[in-house]
């Protein structure tokens, strides 16, 4: 059996991992509308306008994860809000949080083919990113996990 790689980000929704991502993207966006006057000398001039962002990923589909297809697929129906992480594997400790909705999630299942699904997230408000080791306050379950790994260690 192949070895499945890992990639270079990890996408949580609240505490728990969408699992099994074989690739994951973090894009943040602004508008930008027109503002050229007979002042801009022929340049076209623009206005940062409003802000948006996006986490999305390719996952493959087990159905026994406890965050699967099928859950994110209902909190579609049910436009259900959630906080998302993304943590960079390279850098462990830049860390992306916001909350947002789910705007879309399809799986797709091709023959002779293991199952994938597709997630793409839109961030509402503000999001922050952060990295811990700079003495900025952090609660997420990040730290949490680390401290449960010092503590197993030590028993």
């Amino acid at each position: 059996m192949a070895v499945i790689n890992a990639t270079s980000f990890l996408l949580l929704k609240d505490t728990t991992v969408i699992g099994h991502s074989k690739s994951t993207s973090f894009n943040i966006n602004v508008d930008l509308p027109d503002a050229t006057t007979k002042e801009s000398l022929g340049w076209q001039e623009v206005i940062p306008g409003v802000k948006s962002g996006t986490l999305s990923c390719e996952c493959l589909t087990d159905y026994s994860d406890t965050l699967s297809f099928e859950q994110l697929a209902d909190m579609v129906l049910t436009k259900q809000k959630a906080t998302f992480y993304f943590k960079d594997n390279v850098n462990p400790k830049l860390i992306v949080r916001g909350e947002g909705f789910i705007n879309s999630v399809d799986e797709t299942a091709e023959f002779e083919t293991a199952n994938s699904f597709n997630l793409e997230i839109n961030l509402t408000g503000v999001f922050t990113v952060t990295d811990p080791s700079e003495g900025k306050t952090w609660d997420n379950v990040f730290e949490f996990w680390e401290d449960i790994s010092d503590n197993w260690e030590d028993v």
